[in-house]
């Protein structure tokens, strides 16, 4: 069995990758994750102007962080040092650029390739920042910067999307159109963790990034969209905390997966614990090598128009041992479950089949057809 993979064009010795981001930002941080196994790493964002560290600027809701980071805080000139203390063994090194301009973005990834980097992440879709707000839903100008970087290196591109702007099939075509063969996606979304209601203030100072594990079906079912209409490869972001997430999103379609805020919340150590645990599923269930299960669960995906109604009703099963929960009862918003001697009742005229109940109790409930 074996974990190895192309994506970009570049060997991997398995499909674990580490995003972008502050668990990147230098050569001893980049070098953890190498040393943990990773198949590659992504730098934090590269770019001419420095970024400031905000302070605080990581805010935890449970799973999931907020950020208030745009780009690394070391001077493109810093970089080359860091580079000089990076030691890839069998890894590869990915370097996130920003630019402010088609120019811009070319002259740093020109830099970037003469450090070492094997390729490039062109990030276009940073949440938070108003400098190219406009662009980033724009497919000519995509296509111009992309076309830039693409046209002054000799090593692979990909590109890192937002939500809005991985949904739209011209731009992805406009990233095909101008040479990049990936794409990276999701980038954070736009958000705020919330208010004090008491000093009514906003809990962060500004906008910040939204990452983590809240965000995963978002991320999931934007991978699952492009891989429909795309031939550029996929990495997968947002949320994956466990060998299962990355299983979830080669199903659907990704080469490679991004491990990010877990890094954050669990140290470096989930990469090599998350890469045991992907050897032994896929040994247990008698693959030889990860990309068989590339895309199978797009099948299993049909649009809304095409899918059958079936004639499913709720049925309560004898294991109800707490009838007084009454879980299942405010959940039916349809008034089909009643209490009657003692236990739950599901009226079958009543009952449209919409299955919460089985999920609020599954001890109690199952659909059958009727």
């Amino acid at each position: 069995m074996t974990l190895t993979t192309n994506f970009l064009g570049l060997p991997l010795k398995n499909p674990i990758l580490v995003a972008s981001g502050p668990w990147s930002r230098n050569a001893s941080s980049i070098q953890k994750s190498i040393d943990a196994g990773a198949g590659a790493v992504v730098t934090e964002t590269i770019a001419l102007e420095t970024g400031v560290n905000i302070r605080p600027r990581i805010f935890k809701n449970n799973g999931s962080l907020f950020n208030t980071m745009l780009y690394s805080s070391l001077a493109l000139e810093q970089w080359e040092n860091e580079f000089e203390l990076i030691d890839k063994k069998d890894s590869h090194i990915i370097c996130s650029i920003w630019g402010a301009s088609p120019s811009e973005i070319s002259y740093v990834a020109t830099k970037v390739e003469r450090m070492g980097a094997d390729a490039i992440e062109l990030s276009i879709s940073a949440p938070i920042g108003a400098k190219n707000e406009n662009f980033f839903t724009n497919p000519n100008d995509i296509n111009k910067f992309v076309n830039a970087a693409v046209k002054s290196v000799n090593i692979p591109i990909t590109v890192k999307l937002s939500y809005n702007a991985s949904l739209s099939s011209s731009i992805a075509s406009s990233i095909e159109r101008a040479g990049a063969l990936g794409i990276s996606a999701i980038d954070s979304l736009k958000a705020l963790q919330g208010v004090d209601i008491e000093s009514q203030k906003s809990l962060m100072p500004t906008y910040g990034g939204y990452t983590g594990e809240h965000i995963r079906p978002i991320s999931l079912a934007t991978i699952a969209t492009l891989a429909q209409f795309t031939s550029c490869e996929l990495s997968g972001i947002g949320g994956i905390n466990n060998f299962k997430n990355v299983l979830e999103y080669i199903m659907l379609g990704a080469s490679t997966i991004q491990i990010a805020s877990a890094i954050n919340l669990n140290g470096y150590g989930l990469i090599s614990q998350t890469i045991n645990q992907l050897e032994n599923w896929l040994i247990e269930h008698s693959y030889n090598n990860i990309n068989d299960i590339k895309g199978v669960a797009l099948k299993s995906l049909v649009p809304y128009e095409d899918i059958p109604v079936k004639n499913l009703k709720s049925r309560v099963l004898d294991g109800c041992t707490d009838v007084d929960c009454a879980k299942c009862y405010s959940c039916c918003i349809y008034d089909a479950i009643i209490k009657e001697d003692n236990k739950p009742k599901v009226i079958k005229e009543l009952c449209t089949g919409c299955g919460l109940c089985v999920q609020m109790c599954s001890k109690c409930f199952e659909l059958v057809w009727e």
